[in-house]
């Protein structure tokens, strides 16, 4: 969910951070971005990890992978987007549309990590994006478990502020809440969870996350995230926790 809610300021980047140098043109279609990551999950549990982990992006036209490139990255915090395979319909200043396929982790809850084991299924998502003000953004998302192992449908809503701290950085302000049938939520809760069998349809997960992200030169920047994932109605009266902190930094490298 604070992926989705994290991803809806794309179109203000246009003014948050308008250095000419940092989105030329170049003649080549293809574009890729390299860099490294610090991911660290369930801050606030005794469970809680860290890991490092590579970053990979390639933009060929509107065909994304991962980040993409530098001039999406500067537009729609990118440095959030899942891994995935990704189509941009509409691609406008103030309006997108995308679609993409990822695999998805069953036992994890996350979009897939090589590193990481568990069940997996192959997710699509449809991804609707406006910019309502200059600082303001809403989006809708939807996801569907296309192998049917599952993870059902999601419908995600979620809006977001983007506050300028210079030519250079922004401060991203977001918040969204996640609706589902009852299989999801049974499957995201997992095995281990007492009465997980007994859940609805229904909204079951808010969100909020703040992010900064800073462009170092024409080649380089760096980000770092802060994320509160809170369970809700009946998914909040299972057994175990109901809130989790998650964070990352990064540093990143695009081809201009």
């Amino acid at each position: 969910m604070l992926c989705l809610a994290c991803g809806l300021s794309q179109a203000q980047m246009n003014h948050a951070v308008p250095d000419p140098e940092l989105t030329p043109e170049t003649a080549t279609p293809w574009h890729y971005t390299l860099g490294l990551r610090v991911r660290a999950d369930d801050i606030n549990q005794d469970t809680h990890s860290a890991k490092l982990r590579p970053v990979v992006g390639l933009r060929y036209g509107r065909w994304r992978v991962g980040i993409g490139d530098g001039q999406e990255w500067l537009r729609f915090n990118s440095f959030r987007k899942e891994p995935s395979l990704s189509y941009q319909w509409i691609e406008q200043s103030d309006i997108s549309l995308g679609l993409s396929m990822r695999i998805h982790n069953l036992n994890t809850g996350e979009a897939f990590d090589v590193f990481e084991p568990g069940r997996k299924t192959l997710r699509s998502r449809v991804l609707a994006n406006v910019r309502v003000t200059d600082r303001w953004s809403a989006g809708i998302e939807w996801t569907q478990d296309l192998l049917n192992r599952g993870d059902s449908s999601t419908l995600g809503l979620g809006v977001s502020y983007a506050w300028p701290l210079s030519q250079h950085s922004e401060l991203s302000l977001n918040a969204g809440i996640t609706w589902a049938p009852a299989e999801h939520w049974r499957t995201a809760a997992g095995i281990h969870r007492e009465s997980a069998g007994g859940l609805t349809t229904g909204t079951g997960s808010v969100g909020s996350g703040l992010s900064y992200k800073h462009s170092i030169s024409k080649h380089w920047a760096w980000y770092s995230t802060l994320g509160v994932n809170k369970e809700v109605g009946n998914v909040a009266k299972l057994s175990g926790p109901h809130s989790l902190v998650n964070g990352q930094i990064g540093l990143l490298y695009f081809d201009r």
